[in-house]
C-alpha cells in the first residue's frame, strides 16, 4: 500500500506532455509569419528607382503599386573587374521589375543596349566597388539611372541582383 502513494506523483511514462511539442509548432508559425511579412513588404535588398511615372494602375497593373509587376531576367554578365594587382571576374545576374506586361515587351526593344551599359558600368568597377550591401546598393542605384535614360518609355520598379560570385 504505501507503493501506491509513490507511483501516482510520478509523470505518466507513455503520455508525456504535449506543452514542448506545440511550443515548438507555435514558434515555427510565429518565425514564419515574421519571415513572411518582412519579405512581402520588401525588406529584400532592391533598388526602388526613380524613373517611375505616377499612377502605375493607369499602366495596367494590378493590386496597387506595391504589388510586383512582370519580371525579366537579364542573361548572366561575366566582366572582368578593374583591378591593377589581380585578374579579378564577376558574374552577375539582374532581373528587372516593370510595372505592366506591356513594359515588360517594350523593355525587350532596349536589351541589345541594357546589356551594353550594363557591361561597361561592371567592368569600370573594383571588387571593393561590389563587396557589401552598400557598394551593391550604390551599383543598383546606377544602373536603375542608366535604365531610366536607356530605355525611357518603359516604367521601372526595381532591378533586383539575383546572383553575385566574385573570383
Amino acid at each position: 500500500m504505501a507503493d501506491a502513494p509513490e507511483n501516482s506523483s510520478t509523470a505518466p511514462k507513455g503520455g508525456g506532455s504535449k506543452l514542448v511539442p506545440a511550443l515548438m509548432v507555435l514558434n515555427l508559425v510565429l518565425v514564419a509569419a515574421v519571415l513572411a511579412v518582412f519579405l512581402l513588404r520588401g525588406g529584400g535588398a532592391s533598388a526602388s528607382p526613380k524613373h517611375e511615372g505616377g499612377g502605375e494602375a493607369a499602366h495596367g497593373e494590378k493590386g496597387g503599386p506595391d504589388a510586383p509587376g512582370p519580371t525579366t531576367k537579364l542573361a548572366d554578365f561575366v566582366v572582368h573587374l578593374r583591378d591593377a594587382d589581380a585578374d579579378r571576374y564577376a558574374r552577375v545576374s539582374f532581373e528587372i521589375e516593370v510595372g505592366s506586361d506591356l513594359d515588360k515587351e517594350r523593355l525587350t526593344a532596349f536589351m541589345p543596349r541594357i546589356r551594353d551599359a550594363f557591361i561597361a558600368y561592371l567592368s569600370d568597377r573594383t571588387l571593393e566597388e561590389l563587396r557589401g550591401a552598400e557598394a551593391i546598393g550604390r551599383t543598383k542605384a546606377a544602373l536603375v539611372e542608366r535604365l531610366g535614360q536607356l530605355a525611357p518609355s518603359v516604367k521601372f520598379k526595381a532591378l533586383y541582383v539575383t546572383d553575385l560570385v566574385i573570383q
